[in-house]
């Protein structure tokens, strides 16, 4: 084990001082703790970096899985619906991890100031995109994973300093052996980015009842090229990413109080039968049990 990521450890440690997300005095980053194994439970990523400390945990989209593990970075780039579960983790090695949430206009900023010094811009090839990516951390990264840490703490440095760190984190990440790969999905050009346009709108209007050919005509795509692209990028069909992210919102919506009726129309669901069936299929339980037990995790 590296130094780095010897420090990286302590640091954690320090932090993340009992289980789940602490944030840090920026409002970007924090850190993780899990003391136990966890099943797989349904959750809703939004765009961010994760770095591993230690443990080993995986993350399933689709009939993909990512297994990330001490060391370890994982990169999701668009709002994933996953089911995710926590491998190796206990009151005496927790897992941890630093979580900062990316910036996707600054990172996308940073491919085109990266290109313009390049002498010959590489051809970003569409193959292989996906909005999710695990790749093994190096000492440059640790290095400032934990220089992240140290003034995320700190009132004055996590403000005046705190942008220029994840700026080079940016750029270490998409310079590294995985940059080329990772720079296909955020070139301007690219092929995500009829997704990404669509994905928004899924996420802007969670009370409609989207149809595909609808989001085909947001990425102006022929129905069927726009079903093969979304699930290349998000490893699902675009109505299970819809539904899912509906019952996601759901969950939320029914934790912070709101009746079950009322969710189901706010999620856009005109039966409430429907609604609650399909969220008992998907977390394993009723929605007025998450209203009583706020604190469940899916079966």
């Amino acid at each position: 084990m590296s130094n780095m990521l010897t420090q990286f450890q302590q640091a954690l440690t320090q932090h993340a001082l009992q289980d789940g997300f602490t944030p840090s005095l920026m409002p970007n980053f924090g850190v993780f703790r899990a003391s136990q194994q966890q099943t797989k439970n349904h959750a809703f990523y939004q765009p961010f970096i994760c770095l591993m400390g230690q443990g080993v945990k995986r993350c399933h989209v689709g009939d993909h899985a990512y297994t990330y593990e001490t060391g370890d970075f994982f990169i999701n780039f668009l709002p994933t619906p996953v089911t995710s579960e926590i491998l190796q983790a206990d009151d005496k090695t927790p897992m941890l991890s630093g979580l900062l949430e990316i910036n996707l206009v600054s990172l996308a900023d940073m491919v085109l100031r990266i290109e313009r010094c390049e002498q010959h811009t590489k051809a970003h090839s569409k193959e292989g995109l996906s909005a999710l990516m695990v790749g093994k951390a190096d000492d440059r990264l640790l290095a400032l994973f934990n220089k992240l840490i140290g003034i995320s703490y700190h009132p004055l440095d996590a403000q005046i300093l705190g942008e220029s760190v994840v700026d080079e984190i940016y750029y270490r990440i998409l310079t590294s052996q995985y940059g080329d790969a990772l720079r296909h999905l955020l070139n301007q050009y690219g092929g995500i980015q009829p997704i990404s346009r669509a994905i928004t709108y899924i996420h802007d209007h969670p009370n409609r009842m989207i149809q595909v050919q609808e989001l085909a005509e947001i990425a102006n795509m022929s129905k069927t090229r726009f079903f093969n692209a979304f699930k290349q990028v998000m490893h699902v069909p675009p109505m299970q990413y819809i539904k899912s992210s509906k019952l996601q919102k759901a969950q939320l919506l029914l934790k912070q109080g709101l009746s079950a009726t009322e969710t189901s129309f706010q999620v856009g669901y005109s039966s409430f039968s429907q609604f609650s069936r399909e969220y008992k299929r998907f977390y394993g339980f009723p929605p007025s049990q998450t209203q009583h037990n706020p604190n469940q995790v899916s079966k």
